[in-house]
């Protein structure tokens, strides 16, 4: 089967999926760049994480007219073509031949609700222009096929859970958390320092925590010193006498955030609506964390298991996010239950090698008019989700 993964550029979120699908198909499986790398605010640079996205599978068209010929005779004889972004000009040929698309996604309304009133005609269209039997969705969020019932049942029957995969080591996860710090609680915080991340809730987090009593705790809050917010949030940090249970650690390479989440009890994870994934609940959940997150992240409804594999509060509640840490300090062998719980569910059902697998069976079966219905992880339909389910 050849299969080609068309995107603006190779990112972190793409590689290990990409790796995973060469190593199964090897030659027959080809990405293709369509358009510069460029970085995000707050982002802290891909070399100073430590993170190579040389492929040899990579063909970046932009590059000469060989490399778009190539390109484009890729994408009409390809068995599926997987992409993202808006680049549907290239592959109308594919399109009017019915061959499969897998149109990778996030949800299309992120709020605020003036702006998805703009988006609404734009993603309707969208939709039902391209409304062919073999053009598909990939979710990269749990709410996106909220955003898209108004396109009716059919349209519900072509959304397929999915995921921003990262790559997770081998670990004795045990053993790791058997080796964790007995003496505090250790906590960890990582995005970028931008309004709807929310690190502010980092800070209200440990002042209702010193106010219980609860003061054997430490917060480190790892993200990029780059944005105006960073230095707000070390000035109240500071005001407010924090500086021992909050720590802001600037930016790191990958491999220390890593290692720094290996020996944290906690992840917390206080994005709104705004984080269409957040591929770092990956990383945590790889490194053996008790994740809690809000409810309102587009990764959590998929990956995460309220009191199973981690908590879920309110999304931008202080006082649900206060409550589940609370509980957490005050049963750590919850922790160490939840912890190894995620690391089972990140390196089994939501590994990278298991969702390429799943979705060359799910091709397959398309093709063959046999389509594969999965339970659930990658690959299994996507429908609306209730979201005061979430928080029972």
């Amino acid at each position: 089967m050849l299969l080609v993964n068309l995107n603006t550029r190779m990112n972190v979120h793409q590689i290990s999926l990409s790796d995973a699908f060469y190593k199964i198909l090897g030659e027959d499986y080809k990405f293709i760049e369509f358009g510069e790398r460029r970085s995000q605010a707050g982002e802290y640079s891909l070399s100073a994480k430590g993170v190579n996205l040389e492929r040899p599978y990579i063909i970046r068209m932009f590059e000469s007219i060989e490399s778009e010929q190539i390109a484009i005779k890729l994408l009409n004889d390809a068995d599926v073509v997987i992409t993202a972004g808006e680049p549907l000009a290239l592959l109308k040929k594919r399109l009017y031949s019915n061959k499969i698309v897998f149109r990778q996604g996030e949800r299309s309304f992120k709020g605020p609700f003036w702006k998805d009133i703009i988006r609404f005609p734009k993603v309707f269209y969208h939709y039902k222009k391209n409304n062919w039997p073999n053009y598909r969705k990939l979710c990269l969020s749990a709410y996106a096929p909220n955003d898209l019932r108004m396109l009716g049942p059919k349209y519900m029957e072509k959304c397929y859970k999915f995921a921003y995969f990262v790559g997770i080591p081998d670990l004795d996860i045990e053993e790791i958390i058997r080796h964790r710090s007995k003496g505090k609680l250790e906590i960890v915080w990582c995005s970028r320092f931008i309004g709807w991340k929310h690190p502010e809730m980092v800070v209200q987090l440990a002042e209702k925590m010193l106010s219980s009593g609860r003061d054997n705790f430490e917060i480190k809050m790892i993200g990029a010193n780059t944005t105006s917010l960073w230095n707000e949030i070390k000035e109240k940090v500071n005001f407010k006498g924090l500086c021992h249970h909050v720590i802001l650690t600037g930016g790191m390479p990958n491999s220390e955030v890593q290692q720094c989440m290996r020996e944290s009890d906690i992840f917390i994870f206080t994005s709104d609506r705004g984080e269409g994934w957040g591929a770092v609940l990956n990383e945590a959940m790889g490194a053996g964390c008790a994740c809690i997150a809000s409810h309102e992240i587009g990764a959590v409804p998929f990956l995460l298991k309220d009191k199973e594999n981690g908590l879920i509060f309110r999304s931008c509640s202080v006082d649900s996010l206060y409550e589940k840490v609370a509980y957490l300090y005050d049963n750590p062998e919850d922790c160490s239950k939840y912890g190894k719980q995620a690391y089972q569910t990140i390196t089994t059902e939501w590994s990278s090698m298991n969702a390429a697998q799943r979705l060359l069976q799910l091709s397959e079966g398309i093709l063959t008019n046999h389509e594969i219905a999965f339970e659930d992880g990658p690959c299994s339909k996507a429908y609306p989700i209730n979201k005061k389910k979430l928080l029972l």
